[in-house]
């Protein structure tokens, strides 16, 4: 998996080609609509921000190449009370374990299985932890290259999306037909993107094209990526890595009398190898590979064509593959064993069924927009560990290490809102909505896992589970004060199921120097995690700007944790239901045309945003280490009259951690404040070619993220280790973009 020079060539080839040739074939230029950013995450519904009783915010794909994301966490790194992990591969000074990359995301506090993730409305795996010693499968199965639009709900909404979304939720919607040609489906466009990145000195190819003849529109967009490490801004590098990813979306779109019909084949595919340099006293490579296929089917009934009974009606099925696996080999050791070769592989299959029909109507006083869905999923989980050792008598023993007896899950759910407008024109709005959710856990009582030492020595059995938590309701009310400016509050009950692996996993450590062994158990006994969430806010939205305010207060219960077990002779931890967590913050964003105020400068924009944030453990009297600190965006920006140029330079505040903010149990320590800016530019040249350009960091600020800093768990570094100078973020780095579009 290491990359040769003549693959490098070929590779680099290829992107040329892609450059180049595909764009000179263009089937014919066309002016494509331009079509309303819109949200469909918060309500289900395409709206508005002024229509949604939350918060909730739209990162499309102008926006992402603009500022030279590469990743989706560089895509987000303005979202105030947003944060995205981001693990050094084999990071640890002794444990070549942990796989690298963005892993999950952080919202007002909340991370991990608390967060719904889907690319298309279908959920991206739960994350995977610690079972088999890794630092988890992470949920970032997709290249946010492939996307149209990011969309993101910070509020609670278990009330629409069930289990999983209790701290909010994140969907990606991938380039469609609709979205390059419109609604009428004709035309032709064709545009190619290659970008370079100096932070992990990676060439990036991504390629869009689409076209339609009114009865039929087909998409695809391609995304080919090649680099290396990312670099950090420490005093110990990044350990050496190669990697390279494909990801393409396919999707033919047809009408048939009142239907769409529209079939989508997605791709992606992520390898890496890693020489593990923080391995002393050895040598270790670890190769580390991603990937995920979805196959789906949509039809949609027309709203304007629609029945008496329904105005429209959507119906999903869809079969997605993910999986990620890992070899690392580990050689010249110090102890007994010449060398070790570790695989370790998680994977989740999900067949799906989505079913939803909307209906308005109208009564005396009020005016209903009512949505009735159905969601059902039948999934299997599993996780593999095998080991095989070469002792220095020349004897091998080989492991099946099994941590965890593969499961099925499945799931149903059925949920109803009803947005109910009344008053004086309308101006206010109630949205009550309700789910019933059914979550059942079957292991399949595989014959390696019922034979392995660990499960033997716990004396445990794999369980059943089944959640008791049926409803999760919600209400929201909205007052459009004026045509710009609403107000809303909201409540939402979610809740959170046990994942396979807290239910069933296991992972046994070997001894440590200090002759303990630490040990994982599952715990059948858990329960459902639940909260309360409660927002109020107001948005507005002017010609010369914008301005958006949200304060939050949200109750946990049961809050899943893994916490160390008594006992006097080994290490023993468990994820329990630790009891009772708050978290209270207020996000705040302003945004305004200086051009307004100062005549005499022409396209002059600034803005600002800030989160704070603060969160408990109740029952503990403790910190809740997971919340970010203090975080504001300022930026100031200036574009050519007629659209031609603009450059934006942003700065980031972070506050720092103190110790009276983290819970030393965790093994957390502090980190500093700190301030970073970003300058980017970007010129059309003319109707074909544009260029961007930016550089991050321009003051090469030496600082961390906590979300990053605190990661780890038992193979984790964090900032305070001897390894936390591999965690530091990096030093000034630069992009260059260049597209041509037909």
């Amino acid at each position: 998996m290491l990359f040769s020079n003549v693959h490098k060539e070929a590779s680099i080839t290829r992107l040329l080609y892609c450059f180049w040739v595909i764009p000179a074939a263009h089937l014919g230029a066309s002016e494509t609509p331009s079509l309303p950013t819109v949200s469909i995450i918060a309500t289900r519904s395409e709206k508005s921000v002024l229509e949604t009783a939350g918060s909730d915010s739209v990162v499309t794909s102008g926006d992402m190449e603009r500022q030279g994301s590469i990743s989706i966490r560089e895509a987000l790194k303005y979202e105030p009370g947003v944060s995205i992990p981001f693990d050094f591969t084999g990071s640890d000074s002794a444990v070549p374990y942990m796989g690298g990359g963005e892993k999950s995301i952080n919202i007002r506090g909340m991370e991990g299985n608390r967060i719904s993730i889907s690319v298309d409305g279908i959920r991206q795996p739960q994350e995977f932890q610690v079972a088999g010693g890794m630092s988890g499968a992470g949920r970032i199965y997709f290249d946010p290259a492939t996307l149209g639009q990011l969309e993101l709900f910070k509020s609670a909404s278990s009330s629409l999306y069930g289990s999983d979304a209790m701290g909010g939720a994140i969907n990606g919607r991938t380039v469609n037909p609709r979205g390059l040609l419109g609604k009428t489906l004709k035309g032709s466009k064709i545009s190619n993107t290659i970008t370079y990145s100096s932070v992990n000195e990676s060439l990036n190819d991504r390629l869009v094209a689409g076209y339609g003849n009114g009865n039929w529109g087909y998409s695809i967009v391609y995304s080919f990526r090649e680099g290396h490490e990312r670099k950090n801004n420490g005093n110990i590098p990044s350990n050496p890595q190669d990697s390279q990813s494909n990801a393409g979306v396919l999707k033919a779109l047809t009408r048939k009398g009142s239907w769409d019909f529209e079939g989508t084949v997605d791709l992606f595919t992520q390898d890496s190898s890693t020489d593990v340099a923080s391995i002393t006293n050895s040598t270790v490579t670890h190769w580390g590979e991603r990937k995920r296929n979805r196959f789906s089917l949509q039809a949609d009934l027309l709203t304007d064509n629609g029945s008496m009974l329904v105005d429209n009606f959507s119906s999903l099925i869809y079969v997605q593959e993910s999986r990620q696996s890992s070899f690392n080999l580990q050689e010249d050791r110090a102890d007994d064993v010449m060398d070790r070769r570790r695989r370790i592989s998680y994977q989740s299959n999900v067949t799906g069924v989505d079913l939803e029909a909307k209906k308005a109507f109208e009564t005396e006083l009020f005016k209903h927009s009512l949505i009735l869905g159905v969601e059902a999923t039948g999934s299997k989980v599993e996780s593999r560990h095998h080991v095989n050792d070469l002792m220095d008598n020349g004897n091998q023993v080989s492991l099946d290490k099994i941590d965890m007896d593969p499961c099925k899950a499945q799931e149903i759910g059925v949920y109803v809102s009803d947005e109910i407008k009344f008053g004086i024109e309308e101006k206010w709005a109630l949205t009550p909505s309700l789910r019933f959710d059914r979550y059942e856990i079957i292991p399949l009582k595989d014959a390696a896992f019922q034979q392995s030492d660990i499960r033997k020595d716990a004396r445990f059995d794999s369980m059943e589970y089944k959640n008791t938590v049926l409803g999760s309701p919600g209400i929201s009310l909205l007052y459009r004060w004026t045509e710009e400016i609403n107000w809303y509050c909201s409540y939402n009950h979610g809740i959170r199921n046990p994942s396979v692996e807290e239910l069933n996993g296991f992972f046994a450590h070997p001894p440590t120097v200090g002759g303990q062994e630490p040990y994982i158990y599952p715990n059948p006994e858990l329960k459902e995690e639940t909260s309360d969430s409660f927002e109020i806010g107001s948005q507005g939205y002017f010609e010369g700007g914008s301005f958006e305010l949200a304060i939050y207060k949200n109750f946990y219960d049961g809050f899943i944790d893994l916490t160390q077990q008594p006992n006097d002779f080994i290490l023993i931890y468990s994820n329990e239901n630790i009891g009772k967590v708050e978290v209270h913050g207020i996000e705040l964003s302003l945004k305004k045309n200086l051009s307004d105020w100062l005549d005499s400068v022409e396209g002059l924009s600034a803005g600002i945003s800030t989160s704070w944030s603060e969160g408990k453990r109740v029952d503990l009297g403790k910190p809740l280490s997971s919340i970010e600190p203090w975080k504001t965006v300022f930026f100031i920006e200036i574009a050519e009259a007629s659209n031609k140029w603009s450059g934006r330079l942003s700065s980031t505040f972070r506050a720092a951690k103190g110790l009276s903010e983290i819970d030393p149990s965790d093994g957390d320590v502090p980190i500093d404040d700190s301030l970073v800016l970003d300058l980017v530019t970007w010129r059309k040249l003319n109707d074909t070619w544009q260029v961007r350009a930016g550089i991050n960091n321009l003051t090469n600020q030496k600082y961390f993220i906590w979300s990053s800093a605190r990661r780890g768990g038992f193979h984790g570094s964090n900032a305070g280790n001897s390894t936390g100078e591999r965690n530091t973020e990096p030093g000034i780095n630069g992009f260059f973009s260049l597209t041509a579009s037909f």
